[in-house]
């Protein structure tokens, strides 16, 4: 894929935190945490969440958003990833936050969703790296929304410039 159209149709809760986290960028490679105002982001705020990146790299829920909570079945604020996640969901979420440490680019992705809630639910994702420094990725800005019986196609990319990218490794066990 050699453009962003993949990312071109995604809902508008994501473009608008892309948006946002470019403008907060600005010429740097990455913004920091610091550069996040949540009062700039209360229409999304219920799709957020900030993920803290540690030593191995190990990935720990610092804010999670209501609606994502509510699709999940329970708050793992203050949680570890692969603490909360099992089987092959939780590598696949490993993956697309492992990969987006190493690459230090925006990850947009859309799956079926693997929370604890009965019925199907599609979810989109967007996963955008924070960097105190500017360079070393310490901290995730993530955005999810949520829909039923969507025609979603499974897809996950990298999105650079003007370009997206196939993340090959990556395989979604959900479909």
């Amino acid at each position: 894929m050699s453009d962003t159209r993949v990312f071109q149709d995604a809902d508008p809760r994501l473009h608008a935190v892309y948006d946002y986290w470019q403008k907060k960028r600005g010429t740097r490679a990455l913004p920091a945490r610091r550069d996040i105002d949540p009062t700039e982001l209360v229409g999304v705020l219920p799709h957020l969440m900030l993920i803290d990146v540690e030593e191995g790299p190990r990935f720990r829920y610092r804010l999670f958003g209501t609606a994502v909570a509510e699709a999940f079945g329970s708050d793992p604020t203050g949680r570890y990833i692969d603490e909360v996640m099992v089987g092959a969901y939780k590598t696949f979420l490993l993956g697309l936050y492992n990969d987006l440490v190493v690459s230090k680019k925006p990850v947009y992705s859309t799956s079926i969703y693997g929370g604890k809630r009965e019925g199907q639910l599609w979810t989109q994702r967007l996963m955008l790296p924070l960097a105190s420094d500017g360079t070393t990725v310490d901290k995730v800005l993530a955005v999810q929304v949520f829909s039923h019986g969507s025609p979603l196609k499974t897809l996950t990319v990298r999105l650079a410039q003007d370009k997206a990218e196939p993340i090959e490794n990556i395989q979604n066990p959900m479909g």
